[in-house]
């Protein structure tokens, strides 16, 4: 499918919105003009991304927001407007519906449950940055609620819950990190160009790294936030802030109980079903301790140990490499493993990014590659790669690592010692872990 003629047709469409908000509009509707209150109508349309979809693709349209660049507020946004021109948009809205073939249910609820993934994260931010002293949120609460926004809508275009990470098969069906195709889709559509200094590539903040924390923790909390992988980014925030675990964990729990109590769809309850439901023992409190915050390189760091931990330990994978990229030599070499024997030649062993080469082709973009008992022999025979020659001849995954736009390294795991196949479900856990350290390290 080719981006751009995806994007173009999205923007010719007018999206519906979910049922429950489109009831709650026309009630609002049919007040007389003198009852209708700006803050209020402005809450309603925070409470659905697809609402404020509309209302953003609107003003998006105005030359002079496009040239401001500014992040005005929705109650901003409303005013602008004026209150007859918004009811005019508004009695139009219309209402996500089942229709078998073309909107089945199990996609229109996991719709429910992305929305509501985007609005714990608004709500993450919005008390994150409160906590720094930051009053001026709506910028970043509105940017978490548009993060998922193209997912959705490809969600509903295929009319298929994946069965692997949403927005990882969104970025390999149209090749490109999500965050890039993000910012294409702002511009597609159009939205406020203000939505690009808060979602797209530029300076490195300590707002922007909160957002990308906040938006990577409430897309990941159905998959366990017991689990190392999904509380590193936790960890993060919290050095951010510079405060305790245990400090930053407390607006999790608030935001998912607080978004699952008001409910636009059945999906809004699912973040706080996963958070409180699922067994495991959840984080200790810790002392608390002022510490520094973390460079984007720490960071990364943290995320690929804690990996490999989960990696070794969780999903009981036998041996691991992160083989990082070294850009004045253009190679990956060894920086971390486990499983690898003291002699082994692999741990000196630099391995050559040439075009056309295995690693170079898989090191090109954020992707994933799975390779059956047998297929590495084959595969080093076909690209001569001395890397997979000397693994051996069981099945194996590998996938890239990019921070932003920038290749961090390769992950590559197997099952050396008892050769057991790498089945579906373990290989569908090695990818979502590694794309959550991409989101974590940026």
């Amino acid at each position: 499918m080719e981006l751009a003629n995806w994007l173009s047709s999205l923007s010719e469409n007018r999206w519906p919105v979910l049922s429950d908000t489109a009831g709650a509009v026309r009630r609002m509707m049919l007040r007389h003009p003198d009852e209708i209150v700006f803050s209020e109508l402005a809450n309603l349309t925070l409470s659905d991304p697809f609402l404020l979809l509309d209302l953003l693709r609107l003003v998006g349209a105005s030359s002079a927001v496009q040239r401001s660049e500014s992040n005005p507020t929705v109650e901003q946004m409303l005013m602008m407007l004026g209150l007859e021109a918004v009811k005019k948009r508004y009695a139009y809205v219309q209402a996500f519906s089942v229709s078998r073939g073309k909107l089945d249910a199990e996609v229109l609820d996991a719709l429910g449950g992305w929305l509501g993934k985007s609005r714990v994260a608004a709500f993450l931010i919005k008390d994150w940055l409160a906590m720094i002293g930051e009053t001026r949120v709506e910028d970043c609460f509105i940017a978490a609620l548009v993060y998922n926004l193209p997912a959705c809508l490809y969600l509903v275009y295929r009319n298929r819950v994946p069965q692997g990470p949403l927005l990882q098969e969104v970025s390999d069906v149209f090749g490109q990190d999500y965050p890039k195709l993000l910012e294409q889709f702002i511009r597609h559509m159009p939205l406020p160009s203000g939505l690009l200094a808060t979602l797209g590539t530029g300076p490195v903040s300590r707002r922007r790294q909160l957002l990308k924390l906040a938006i990577a923790t409430a897309n990941g909390i159905d998959q366990g936030c017991w689990r190392s992988q999904w509380n590193i980014g936790v960890e993060a925030a919290a050095r951010l802030i510079g405060c305790t675990p245990e400090a930053v964990h407390k607006p999790v729990q608030e935001a998912v109980l607080r978004v699952a109590r008001h409910p636009r769809a059945p999906g809004y309850a699912y973040p706080a079903r996963a958070y409180l439901w699922l067994e495991g023992p959840f984080p200790q409190a810790v002392e608390q301790q002022p510490v520094a915050t973390l460079s984007g390189e720490a960071q990364l760091e943290l995320a690929l140990r804690e990996s490999i931990r989960h990696f070794a330990n969780d999903l009981k994978l036998e041996r691991i490499f992160f083989l990082r990229y070294e850009q004045l030599s253009h190679t990956l070499k060894l920086r971390y493993q486990v499983g690898l024997d003291d002699n082994d030649p692999l741990r000196k062993l630099a391995v050559t990014l040439e075009p056309g080469s295995f690693f170079n082709l898989l090191a090109s973009k954020a992707q994933s590659f799975h390779a059956p008992a047998g297929a590495r022999a084959q595969l080093a025979h076909r690209y001569g790669d001395e890397f997979l020659s000397l693994l051996g001849n069981g099945a194996f995954a590998a996938m890239s690592v990019f921070t932003g736009h920038k290749l961090a390294g390769v992950f590559v795991v197997d099952n050396y010692r008892s050769n057991k196949p790498i089945d579906d479900d373990t290989y569908q856990r090695f990818k979502e872990t590694v794309a959550r350290v991409s989101q974590i390290a940026l």
